[in-house]
């Protein structure tokens, strides 16, 4: 993250049950953000909210909610939310600290990135989004100065609580982040079309479907890792692949954080100021990018394919990956993040079932494929008018209970991303769970497909005896 300066006179000292320790300098963020220390000395950041999610009881119950939902974030290229509360009148919200310098620092410094580090970059960047639209929510202000190289790769930090409202919507973020990686290519914002040319194949294709004008022809962010992958099922699920590829993208040198110096006189531009120039010029770039929209996508990009159809087709198919492109000899230096837990043997094998919604005739059929030892696995639902199909990737496995992150990947019109809960009831049976960004949560009782088989088998054989 951008540097550590001294707390100023007004700041607090302490918010909730965290001491402070310094400013977080130069990072764009709706409140100040601070660093601050747990009573086992590690390090964290506190971000400041506002007092509108204290208002009422209302606010502070959404607020109680959303943080909920911000902490089921799967940890891929995306800073974990840790904890939240209120204190002062003021709602608060705290993430892990990622050591390391922002994507605006590092460009402004060294240039723009070319080869496999932009490769890697852009797909720690869309990951990132992947984890967080994924949780139902979305970044809603995400550019460079909100991607931080750190030791283990780029990691998308101080996104926003909220679902999709207004003008923040997925697809706004995937249009920051075309604009984010031809900053990181070019060294600048993207003003020209001659700009989009600077990228490679098959990242300059995905970039200008992600620069349309038309927002619903913008690819998802899980659409964007499986075209830059270029794999439709990895083993590790992913999430956890798109993470172990962009490690390295990580920084050269993220040194722990390190406190600087006050400016040493009004003539000195502090760094905060100089944050929020460098934050200025990449908006004003961001509205010209805007404008030449149109013109990007008619110049050449050799595949003659609909902008905008990257992810799955109009018929609802998955997509048609791309040759794979070269992947740098050697492994990452860095050590990549861990893949999550895997799914027990208890729980493996194809599991079925009937689940609703709040609404009691609101009744389809869900079934769920998992494997022993891996993260990951499929799931596809059926009702009396959509069907829909998805993959599943393990967040976390306890106790006999299993959160996934939903990826949906036919019937997208119909079925929505989210998170899926299984949980070991009684007489083997499986609870399922499913909350989305919208809409109610579905919840139902599953069975293992061969033990059906069995029942209704047993079930044939008692009347025939009749």
């Amino acid at each position: 993250m951008p540097n550590v300066t001294p707390l100023r006179a007004a700041d607090p000292r302490r918010v909730g049950r965290y001491p402070l320790a310094g400013r977080i300098a130069g990072m764009p963020a709706d409140g100040p953000v601070y660093l601050a220390r747990t009573v086992d000395g590690s390090e964290v950041t506190v971000t400041l909210l506002g007092s509108d999610w204290a208002g009422d009881s209302a606010a502070r119950d959404r607020f109680d909610a959303e943080a909920s939902a911000a902490r089921r974030v799967a940890p891929f290229c995306a800073a974990r939310i840790l904890d939240s509360g209120l204190d002062g009148g003021h709602a608060f919200l705290v993430s892990e600290y990622v050591a390391g310098p922002s994507l605006l620092e590092v460009v402004s410094a060294e240039g723009g990135r070319q080869g496999a580090g932009l490769e890697a970059l852009a797909i720690g960047a869309a990951t990132g989004l992947a984890a967080i639209h994924q949780a139902g929510l979305v970044h809603g202000s995400f550019g460079p100065g909100h991607l931080v190289l750190s030791a283990t790769g780029p990691r998308v930090v101080e996104f926003g609580i909220t679902p999709p409202y207004g003008s923040a919507t997925p697809a706004a973020d995937m249009l920051a982040w075309a604009q984010t990686i031809i900053f990181a290519a070019a060294g600048s914002p993207p003003a020209t079309a001659e700009d989009l040319k600077i990228l490679p194949q098959p990242l300059r294709r995905i970039a200008a479907a992600c620069l349309s004008t038309d927002p619903q022809a913008r690819p998802a962010a899980r659409s964007v890792v499986l075209e830059l992958l270029g794999e439709d099922n990895p083993p590790a699920g992913l999430l956890a692949e798109g993470s172990r590829r962009s490690a390295q993208a990580s920084a050269r040198s993220a040194a722990p954080p390190g406190m600087t110096p006050p400016a040493p006189g009004p003539q000195d531009q502090p760094p905060a100021r100089r944050g929020r120039a460098a934050a200025f010029l990449w908006a004003a770039g961001a509205v010209v990018v805007v404008l030449v929209a149109a013109a990007l996508l008619h110049h050449a990009l050799g595949t003659g394919r609909r902008p905008g159809t990257v992810g799955p087709g109009s018929d609802g198919g998955r997509v048609s990956s791309p040759a794979r492109s070269a992947t740098p000899s050697g492994r990452p230096r860095h050590q990549p993040s861990p893949a999550p837990p895997a799914i027990p043997g208890a729980l493996a094998g194809s599991w079925s079932g009937q689940a609703k919604q709040n609404n009691p005739t609101d009744v389809f059929s869900v079934r769920v494929d998992l494997q022993a030892a891996g993260h990951s696995g499929t799931i596809s639902y059926s009702g009396a008018t959509f069907a829909c199909s998805g993959d599943l990737s393990l967040v976390s496995a306890s106790a006999g209970t299993l959160t996934m992150d939903q990826g949906i990947v036919t019937g997208q019109t119909t079925c929505a991303n989210g998170v899926v809960t299984l949980r070991q009831g009684a007489f083997g049976t499986l609870l399922f769970r499913f909350r989305g960004k919208a809409g109610p949560a579905a919840r139902g009782t599953l069975a293992k497909q061969l033990r059906l088989i069995r029942r209704l088998l047993r079930l044939r054989r008692g009347r025939r005896s009749r």
